[in-house]
């Protein structure tokens, strides 16, 4: 069958148009505690705060580990497992560093940097739901991580060559990530679900 516009035009109606990158929402809830450590309250408004100012993220990915079964002619590859990549989320930095105050924080509750004590698990881990929006704002594909906590805080960039906005970059790692049902954290708490950075400030 050739490829023609019409056909192609049809077949993008009939799933609802292509997805956007830049149509994407993030929901982190850190730890109790560092609402208490810092003196900041807990609410879902600063949560949205930080899924505002997220610039970018990715999608959980999955790899199949296999190993070789020798047959007669050729060796055949046999799953055995899987390994769940580590994702990567981008933060537009405020005046007051408020987003790498929480993760600085948050990292330290891992690892005590001056006594070096490990904490235990359910204090630092954290489930992380990440989801793809529609043209309508209007959910239709999300993930949840699950326990998830950050092993990388990168290094915030300085220099006088531009003016431009500094960011963080920060990594997580989770034990597992499932699909999850297409409602969102912000309407289950009877919040709109905010927009990213970009189209905020466009």
């Amino acid at each position: 069958m050739t490829n023609t516009i019409d056909n192609i035009k049809s077949t993008i109606g009939r799933h609802k148009g292509l997805a956007r990158s830049n149509r994407f929402g993030v929901f982190i809830t850190p730890p109790k505690s560092l609402n208490k450590s810092s003196g900041q309250s807990e609410s879902t408004e600063e949560m949205r705060d930080m899924n505002l100012l997220c610039e970018s993220c990715s999608m959980p990915g999955r790899q199949i580990q296999t190993f070789d079964v020798k047959y007669f002619r050729q060796d055949i590859k046999t799953a055995q497992g899987f390994i769940n990549e580590d994702i990567s989320i981008t933060f537009n930095l405020t005046s007051d560093f408020f987003i790498k105050r929480i993760f600085d924080d948050w990292t330290n509750l891992i690892i005590d940097r001056e006594s070096y004590k490990l904490n235990y698990g359910n204090v630092y881990k954290r489930d992380i739901e990440i989801y793809q929006l529609n043209a309508e704002n209007e959910i239709t594909y999300k993930v949840k991580m699950k326990n998830a906590f950050p092993i990388s805080v990168q290094a915030v960039e300085l220099g006088n060559a531009n003016g431009d906005v500094q960011q963080v970059t920060v990594e997580f790692t989770y034990e597992d990530f499932i699909e999850t049902e297409m409602r969102s954290p912000y309407e289950t708490a009877g919040l709109r679900a905010p927009i990213n950075f970009v189209e905020a400030f466009a």
